[in-house]
């Protein structure tokens, strides 16, 4: 069977998914990041650094901590397909925000491994007490220091602070921010992190804001995309469908 051809004029659909050479370098990276997590998580194990400082004593277990916990999942993905389709320059920020923050801090777990053992022994018998023993038992206590959760929630809500559109939505921002508060929290409160983790990711976040918005972060993926998908027609592609005003 012959391929079908395009008619003379006829348009090519491209869909407003297919990213450019720098969100393709952005996407394979999270791959990369994936892969290096469970890779550590694997082999790190029993020979780590301890993660613990005194006020960790100080702070009580919270099972209920569990829901804004996993609210971390949604908080970073719905902004960030938001900015994927509705501002490309602030999900690129966004992205890098999180990928050189996620790089320091899986850097510093593959050459400083490090757990901490402040997980409970027992846990509450109700709906939210069961879902974290069901995490905790699945999710080792190694690879915490500094934290990504951290990271992650303040990229989060500094996006969406600086985001033209949504920076004016005062229930969003109030939302946004009470919710990074309470992952900072549930970050303690159920024994996932010390506080230690919490303050070195805290520090991490800092230094990569000042990296990405004041800094040669985006010099480095333009070097990543040009030389890694130089002969890559993505931006083509993109730039037929801008121009065809898909």
């Amino acid at each position: 069977m012959s391929k079908k051809q395009r008619l003379p004029g006829e348009r090519r659909y491209v869909s407003p998914w297919v990213p450019n050479r720098r969100e393709a370098i952005i996407i394979i990276y999270m791959f990369i990041h994936l892969l290096w997590y469970f890779i550590d998580e694997a082999l790190i194990q029993t020979n780590f650094h301890v993660m613990y400082c005194p006020l960790d004593d100080k702070i009580p277990f919270c099972e209920w901590f569990i829901f804004p916990y996993l609210s971390w999942f949604l908080y970073m993905l719905i902004p960030g397909l938001y900015f994927y389709r509705k501002d490309k320059p602030l999900f690129e920020k966004y992205a890098l925000l999180l990928e050189f923050g996620w790089f320091v801090c899986m850097f510093i777990n593959t050459v400083f491994p490090n757990g901490q053992t402040l997980r409970p022994s027992s846990y509450p018998d109700n709906i939210a007490g069961q879902l974290v023993k069901l995490i905790q038992s699945a999710d080792t206590p190694t690879n915490v220091f500094p934290s990504m959760h951290i990271v992650g929630a303040l990229a989060v809500a500094v996006a969406l602070l600086k985001s033209e559109t949504l920076r004016k939505k005062i229930g969003l921002q109030i939302f946004s921010i009470l919710l990074c508060v309470s992952i900072f929290l549930a970050t303690m409160f159920l024994k996932q992190h010390s506080a230690l983790d919490v303050m070195g990711g805290t520090v991490v976040f800092i230094c990569t804001y000042f990296f990405v918005f004041h800094g040669p972060a985006s010099k480095i993926l333009t070097f990543l995309a040009d030389t890694f998908l130089k002969n890559c027609e993505l931006d083509r592609l993109v730039a037929y469908r801008s121009k065809n005003g898909q």
